[in-house]
């Protein structure tokens, strides 16, 4: 008798059927949210609203009209036939034909999901979405250290872009070698897909049995992925359904979990999962994957905009894997990562946060053990590969120099894909003080500057090659909290306004966090937007010798009474670690680092070159020997007072790939970049316009003379801001380092060139609309030299034949 007793139940493997963990409705209301969320995230990205996207977005609606005539196309055939056939047979009172119409595109729709098929296939023509997922994975890395810039840093969340971007696509599928290997498995998949939906869709009309067909398709899959209860749920009330919405509520699922499998692509196109690595890692964020899937499963149903509304979704994905799965680690340590990645690790702590908190996500994963494969996150260092020293002279700096040559010597090795920070000293090398006396700006040595960290060897890069250069960061020192605007004396150095404004001054601004003030421009405090003045790579001999060529006929033809060029110059000349010999040759042939020039870009003082930017610089030399210093926290258009940014010492974070043939591929004459999502937000009408002409202060005209409008337009600022109490000086150190906004506005217009200067209104702590009475306050003082309280105010230069820096407009 014991041997016919029924085996004991299994309550673990019975609690197991009935576990919804995977998929509760809190993770499916969660990823539902993560739909809006990550789309609005998404299309905050300036980057995507580019002439390159714009395009992509074109084509993408103009593929969304294809795909409805595609999937119409059968429809209209059978539309076609009928309609001869209604010349044979009378047709008027007969509904089958609608009824074969509308079947037709039921099943189009929702048996075999076509529209869904069409908008996957595009991923397997166009690299779009990749490179939509990976610019939208960087701005959110970016917007993330935005966010919690005052925050420790070791408390926050690794960075997914700055790893995942360095390993190799494996052409659009996780286990392909190549494109063609990739399409025909999805092909494939498709079609197994659509014949299993089309035989489960026809056996639903088998007699007596057909009733219970979808219903028992539903529960076996709903068991699998939820659980035993509620597929048993699912199949009673499937019974009583009509087929149309039973047929409707499966297909979606299954298209959400395509539609989400799709996007999550460029993800595990590089990161290498096993197939039950991967089952494994859908099975544990299950429902929110779902919620996230059938939410923008929802919207590509909108007619013609589908394709639009999956390029969306694609950047919107970037948004969520950062909150359902870890950062991965550089390509070397990756071993092991994939299984660590299992179990969703911090489901309980993201589903319980508020709506409003979804950043809050940002701990590091937990220590590894020592035989688990996948190495601790020190290995995420970046690595330094300069250091400066504020104790000893820049001159004696083995990793500085301050003059463009060939044989300057290497001062570290970078890979290509490497990311790296760089130390720089200010530009003056540490002359500038942080006091209230203008004496170094009247005393500093400009043969000395600039004082540029490296020079760099790029691993691969060789002549005719092209440096992709991505600023990831750029920071002053922690226990350097300052930096410097300056007018420089007119008999050392001058300026844009010296006719003008000959006296040297100063102002120091102290920074507090993302803001700066200063105590010698007082009322004002605006966000910096950080960036370096300098980088380039190093000329070659051929291009050396242009440089000094051109220049040099430039200063013999000179009639001007000022330097219009500067010659090598021996004297200061530091060279790195050259040693004497070599550092006397640089002395004599090495080009200044003042100019920026057209082979390599080098002095160019982009305000725009900040954080997130991307330069392409082309490669002269074997190495490319990139060198980088030049730091401005802040710079108006136009650096006017030639010290004219907030100079800083501090830490640049650069990438580097090299692009093999890039200056043909390119046509590249001349460094391009694609400025970063980075930069102080002030409303348009939240500036104050002033214009200039080529007319010059004492009314003589100037033809298309940009140079003389925009002294024109500043000079306008200046009078304008006169009436709040600033001093001349006091406004023109603040135009040359405030976020100012300058455009050429018209140069066909002749005789006269049109500019404009935008001031930003906000950074004012008063109102200085036209509109606001004007009201004059003590304003203290700039910085002057030792026994100055006023910087002197000129007429100008009395010779108005001289356009001072409008081209070579000669004296008489």
């Amino acid at each position: 008798m014991a041997s016919g007793r029924r085996p004991p139940i299994d309550k673990e493997k019975l609690k197991q059927s009935f576990d919804m963990s995977h998929f509760d409705l809190n993770a499916v209301l969660r990823g539902m949210q993560l739909t809006l969320v990550g789309a609005h995230r998404a299309l905050q990205n300036p980057g995507l609203f580019t002439s390159k996207h714009y395009k992509q977005a074109a084509l993408a609606i103009a593929a969304g009209i294809t795909i409805r005539v595609l999937i119409s196309f059968p429809i209209i055939g059978i539309r076609v036939l009928l309609w001869f056939l209604s010349f044979v047979f009378r047709l008027d009172n007969v509904t089958w034909d609608d009824k074969i119409i509308n079947g037709l595109a039921f099943i189009e729709e929702h048996v075999l999901q076509a529209p869904l098929f069409f908008m996957s296939l595009m991923r397997y023509v166009t690299p779009t979405l990749d490179d939509m997922f990976m610019d939208s994975l960087q701005w959110v890395d970016m917007t993330y250290v935005q966010k919690h810039k005052n925050e420790d840093p070791s408390k926050l969340r690794s960075m997914y872009y700055l790893n995942l971007r360095q390993y190799s696509k494996r052409d659009g599928s996780t286990h392909s070698a190549s494109t063609a290997e990739a399409l025909s498995m999805f092909l494939y998949r498709f079609a197994r897909k659509g014949f299993i939906s089309l035989a489960i869709f026809a056996a639903s009309y088998l007699p007596y049995v057909g009733r219970f067909v979808l219903p028992a398709a539903s529960f076996y899959t709903f068991n699998r992925a939820v659980g035993l209860g509620p597929a048993s749920l699912i199949f009673g009330t499937g019974i009583f359904l009509p087929r149309r919405y039973l047929v409707i509520f499966l297909q979606s699922y299954f298209a959400s979990r395509s539609l989400v499998r799709g996007l999550l692509e460029p993800y595990f196109a590089r990161i290498k999962f096993t197939k039950e690595e991967k089952r494994r890692w859908f099975r544990s964020r299950e429902g929110l994957l779902f919620g996230f899937g059938i939410g923008f499963y929802i919207l590509l149903r909108v007619p013609l905009l589908g394709v639009l509304i999956y390029g969306i979704a694609e950047a919107s994905t970037a948004y969520a894997l950062t909150k359902i799965t870890d950062p991965p680690p550089p390509p070397s340590q990756s071993q092991g990562f994939a299984a660590s990645q299992q179990e969703w690790r911090n489901k309980h702590e993201f589903l319980s946060l508020s709506l409003a908190d979804l950043d809050a996500i940002r701990d590091k994963p937990p220590p590894y053990q020592a035989t688990d494969p996948y190495p601790p996150s020190a290995s995420q260092a970046i690595r330094t590969v300069c250091k400066v020293d504020f104790e000893k002279p820049a001159s004696e700096q083995p990793y500085l120099h301050n003059r463009w040559h060939p044989d300057i010597p290497s001062a570290a090795a970078i890979k290509d894909g490497e990311t790296v920070k760089i130390e720089c000293l200010d530009w003056t090398g540490g002359q500038i003080k942080n006091d209230d006396s203008a004496d170094d700006m009247r005393n500093v040595d400009l043969t000395r500057v600039h004082y540029l960290s490296g020079p760099f060897e790029v691993e691969g890069a060789q002549p005719g090659d092209v440096l992709l250069v991505e600023i990831m960061d750029v920071q002053p020192f922690q226990d350097r909290p300052w930096g410097f605007t300056g007018i420089f004396d007119k008999s050392n150095g001058g300026g844009f306004l010296d006719e003008l404004y000959p006296s040297a001054a100063k102002a120091i601004w102290d920074f507090e966090g993302i803001f700066c003030t200063s105590r010698h421009i007082p009322h004002v405090k605006f966000a910096g937007l950080i960036h370096p003045g300098i980088l380039g790579c190093a000329p070659s001999a051929e291009v050396l010798d242009t440089w000094n060529r051109r220049e040099g006929e430039l200063i013999a033809a000179n009639k001007l009474d000022r330097e219009v060029a500067l010659p090598p110059q021996p004297l200061s000349a530091h060279a790195g670690s050259a040693d004497e010999e070599l550092t006397a040759k640089i002395g004599r042939e090495g080009a200044r680092t003042i100019p920026g020039r057209p082979e390599h870009g080098g002095n160019c003082d982009i305000k725009n070159l900040s954080r997130g930017s991307k330069v392409y610089l082309p490669v002269h030399v074997p190495g490319a020997k990139f060198s980088v210093g030049d730091l401005h926290f802040s710079q108006g258009d136009g650096e006017i007072s030639f010290c004219g940014a907030i100079e800083m010492a501090g830490i640049i974070t650069i990438n580097f790939k090299v692009l093999k043939g890039g200056v043909a591929d390119l046509g590249l004459k001349s460094p391009i970049y694609i400025p970063g999502p980075v930069e102080p937000q002030f409303g348009p009408g939240r500036y104050i316009y002033f214009e200039g002409f080529s007319v010059d202060e004492h009314g003589k005209q100037h033809y298309m003379d940009v140079t003389v409008a925009y002294r024109q337009t500043t000079l306008r600022c200046i009078e304008y801001l006169r009436r709040f109490g600033y001093s001349d000086y006091q406004i023109y150190l603040l135009l040359s380092c405030a976020p100012i906004q300058g455009h050429v506005a018209g140069i066909v217009d002749i005789p006269n060139a049109c500019t404009t200067l935008g001031l930003p209104m906000d950074i004012f702590d008063f109102d200085i609309s036209p509109s606001a009475k004007a009201e004059k306050m003590d304003m203290g003082t700039c910085a002057f030299e030792t026994g100055v309280k006023e910087g002197k105010v000129t007429s100008g230069g009395k010779n108005s034949e001289t356009s001072f820096g409008g081209g070579l407009t000669y004296k008489q």
